[in-house]
């Protein structure tokens, strides 16, 4: 691991991280063959280079970039790409801040995904690595309490667990996409705060997600000692539109897309 800080006369204007390592990993199932054999053990190896760059320009922009790659072992090929940038501007020295970033992850699939034997489940699976692609730009006005962001996450080869509570991978590019609005509307210690998210997924079966969903926060706040104890009095709501929830399965402790209520 290595980390670089460069000075000049306004203080630190970029820090670089670089490195390099390894994760060994250990699993364990029981297995039919076991009663022969004893049990088995699965190990696999990983190593990776990693590096990071960011920075800023006094006040006004703040800014990012890293990298994490496979060259070899279980994961050889696995990719993380991301960057981030941030930029400010001031009235009245009240900031408003415009911020975005993105993100590309290339990843194999978990090894119980691929792997399983239990007494209900048993899978024996080759599934392709994942794509995943995902924006995000937001606007933050502290002085209106107010923050809206757009965020679209693009999904190719997409592994999940489908209504039987297996593992399967879909054959294609599956997009969400999401609009975030908060705002906190304060009259002296009265706070009416709503938050609410708009979705849209291409695929209800792939990635099910509501269209709808907001939380309402409706309270009084004030001081019973000043400067030691404050107080919240009111309610709080959510509420979301009709979709496929996520079921679980004790039997793998993982939950799945099921199809036969909409909630």
């Amino acid at each position: 691991f290595v980390q670089i800080q460069p000075f000049n006369r306004e203080g630190i204007i970029g820090t670089i991280d670089a490195g390099a390592g390894m994760d060994n990993h250990t699993y364990r199932m029981f297995s039919p063959g076991d009663y022969i054999t004893g049990t088995q053990r699965d190990k696999t190896t990983e190593y990776y280079v990693y590096g990071s760059v960011g920075g800023q320009f006094r006040r006004y922009l703040d800014w990012g970039g890293d990298i994490q790659f496979h060259p070899a072992g279980e994961r050889s090929g696995d990719l993380t790409v991301g960057a981030n940038i941030a930029l400010r501007a001031f009235i009245k020295e009240r900031p408003i801040t415009l911020s975005g970033s993105f993100r590309l992850d290339r990843r194999s699939p978990d090894y119980w995904s691929q792997h399983f034997i239990s007494n209900h489940f048993t899978w024996e699976n080759s599934f392709d690595r994942e794509n995943k692609t995902t924006f995000d730009i937001s606007l933050k006005v502290p002085a209106w309490a107010l923050e809206v962001r757009g965020m679209q996450s693009i999904i190719g080869n997409s592994i999940y667990y489908d209504e039987n509570a297996m593992p399967t991978q879909h054959d294609g590019t599956v997009t969400v996409s999401g609009l975030y609005a908060d705002n906190d509307f304060r009259i002296g210690g009265l706070h009416l705060r709503h938050r609410v998210l708009l979705q849209r997924s291409s695929s209800q079966k792939v990635a099910p997600v509501p269209m709808l969903t907001a939380w309402l926060s409706y309270y009084y706040e004030f001081d019973v000692v000043k400067n030691v104890l404050r107080a919240q009095f009111g309610i709080d709501g959510r509420y979301n539109t009709k979709y496929y929830a996520p079921g679980y399965m004790p039997a793998t402790a993982l939950f799945y897309n099921q199809r036969e209520t909409e909630v």
